[in-house]
């Protein structure tokens, strides 16, 4: 496109153009009927001072033709300039560089605003629609809705098929969302697996849920992963403007709120915001912030529970078990606490809290004279922990005590993960001196050769074996075998939750080696473990009735009052 004041040089300036072969010439006779012609892709605007525009014009790329270049310099809102006089390689060369230029800042444009894998909105693009929507609707009193959807497990794809093929499917969840919702809404990617879709204008909530029911279709369908197929889940969080939020924030965080809501739900599924929602997640914000703060204001307390020999009639050893002493809600079981603190991560940090209060309880129980096996539970997350063996070792150290009577409960469905990362890592411990246990045996898929091949001491029956052990023969025989088969490995048994005499006669005419739970004792704090552990062994059942005794006693063997 040509545009100059003086006809004769555009003339000339055309016949020249034409003559070198530059495409599709077209002259105009103002700024508008240039930029209505050039619309298209690939086009380029070569004008004079006169026609030159203003910037905000300047839709299209712009060379300017002065006069005089050194004079004039180059106008605002120009992608070059030269001169009307310069030869006709020079112009080629700066027409060249004009075009390249322009696909620079096109492609720069769009990787500002677009997804590179899906070309769908980025994040900041989608987020400043849905601002553009929400002004839209509030003027025309018009709905507008925002689903945030959530492919179901999809690092398990990448892990165990790639990178490559994961782009793939989500190429794939982008074209079905285009597919099926109009040209106005708006798909954008918001996460690696994390889509979000706006939908303006739609006539009332049957028609919401038509879209998303038709979304919830597509993505239901297998996705082509090379020459095979795969179903993929899918968890999707409706809200609507303005009942579930008044920013664009807002509406996308309680989107996800739903999304999480959804995943309770196989396949795929769908789930509309409410209030509900958003209490709960306060409520979880708040519990998790109350639980790091227990961790560092000394709120956490370790119980023991005994585990009794069945031949001797002593007390061998002790679990001990987490709780918390919340200044509000009082004394917290593990099963209150703990899966929040394995979905934050506080496992870790709370899992080496026990193992620093066990290994210090553990010493003042060598210095007493207690002689006492004290097991704790370590979580699959913290076993894997880089600085656990180093950590072990420290406090080994620091306390002074006998790694031998410090015991870790792994339970069957942790040791049957990462199995070489497992041995390894019950290797070094065992180097330092430390004993296993297997908790909840029974309940996981541990093979007899995997058993044989780990370093454990103990199999701890899980507690609903035991249960019916006295009414039903078929759970009898099940124990039976169970502690045959660890009897057959060279480790002892253990059987958990034994709460009546007739269980533990049933388990000791098995052939059970020491048993645990409410018959013997409910867990204890460490202060009334130590005057337990002594009136069991002088056999005094009546100490434990008088408070006066039990404060001397208390004080005997701690040094420190049960108060």
């Amino acid at each position: 496109m040509v545009l100059l004041d003086e006809s004769a040089a555009r003339d000339g300036l055309v016949e020249r153009l034409r003559l070198a072969g530059a495409p599709a010439l077209v002259v105009a006779v103002d700024w508008f009927q240039a930029l209505t012609l050039a619309e298209q892709p690939g086009s380029l605007v070569l004008a004079d001072d006169f026609f030159f525009p203003v910037p905000e014009q300047c839709r299209v790329p712009v060379v300017h033709l002065a006069r005089h270049v050194e004079a004039e310099g180059q106008l605002p809102g120009a992608i070059d300039s030269i001169s009307r006089q310069a030869a006709m390689t020079e112009l080629l060369r700066c027409m060249r560089y004009a075009f390249d230029r322009q696909q620079m800042l096109t492609a720069l444009a769009r990787a500002a605003t677009d997804d590179p894998l899906t070309g769908c909105s980025n994040r900041q693009m989608l987020q400043d629609r849905l601002k553009h929507g929400m002004q839209r609707a509030l003027r025309a009193n018009q709905p507008l809705a925002v689903l945030v959807l959530d492919m179901d497990n999809f690092s398990h794809v990448n892990d165990t098929l790639g990178h490559t093929a994961g782009d793939g499917i989500i190429r794939q969840v982008a074209d079905r969302l285009r597919s099926v919702l109009r040209a106005t809404d708006t798909v954008g990617r918001i996460g690696s697996d994390e889509f979000a879709v706006i939908v303006e204008e739609y006539l009332n909530a049957a028609n919401l849920m038509l879209v998303v029911k038709k979304i919830v279709a597509a993505l239901s369908e297998p996705f082509g992963v090379g020459s095979d197929s795969m179903l993929m889940g899918c968890s999707i969080g409706v809200v609507t403007y303005p009942e579930g939020g008044q920013s664009a924030d807002s509406l996308l965080l309680h989107a996800g709120l739903a999304v999480q809501q959804a995943k309770a739900q196989p396949g795929c599924s769908y789930h509309f915001y409410d209030e509900r929602i958003s209490r709960q997640a306060h409520t979880q914000i708040e519990f998790e912030t109350q639980l790091r703060e227990a961790l560092r204001s000394n709120e956490l307390e370790l119980h023991y529970q005994p585990r009794v020999d069945l031949r001797s009639g002593r007390i061998v050893g002790v679990e001990g078990l987490i709780r918390w002493r919340h200044p509000v809600r009082g004394l917290l079981a593990p099963g209150e606490f703990i899966p929040l603190a394995e979905e934050t991560g506080l496992i870790i940090p709370m899992g080496y809290w026990v193992i620093a209060r066990a290994c210090h309880d553990l010493r003042t129980l060598q210095r007493r004279g207690i002689a006492l096996n004290v097991a704790v539970n370590m979580s699959f997350r913290q076993f894997l922990d880089s600085r656990l063996l180093a950590t072990i070792q420290r406090l080994i150290q620091k306390t002074g005590i006998d790694p031998r009577m410090l015991e870790f409960e792994l339970t069957e469905t942790a040791v049957m993960q990462h199995p070489e990362k497992v041995q390894d890592t019950m290797a070094g411990m065992v180097r330092q001196g430390l004993r296993f246990s297997l908790d909840d045996f029974g309940t996981g898929f541990s093979s007899f050769v995997h058993l044989h091949s780990l370093p454990i001491n103990l199999l701890k029956l899980d507690r609903s074996f035991v249960r019916g052990i006295v009414d039903s023969p078929a759970d009898r025989k099940l124990v039976a075998a169970m502690i045959d088969m660890g009897h057959s490995l060279g480790l002892e048994v253990v059987a958990e939750g034994v709460e009546e005499r007739a269980q533990m006669e049933v388990l000791r005419g098995l052939g059970c080696d020491q048993i645990q739970g409410f018959f013997i004792s409910p867990a204890l704090p460490f202060v009334e473990l130590c005057y337990f552990a002594d009136a069991y062994a002088m056999g005094r059942e009546d100490v434990l009735k008088s408070p006066e005794r039990l404060d001397s006693k208390v004080t005997q063997l701690t040094g420190c009052r049960s108060s």
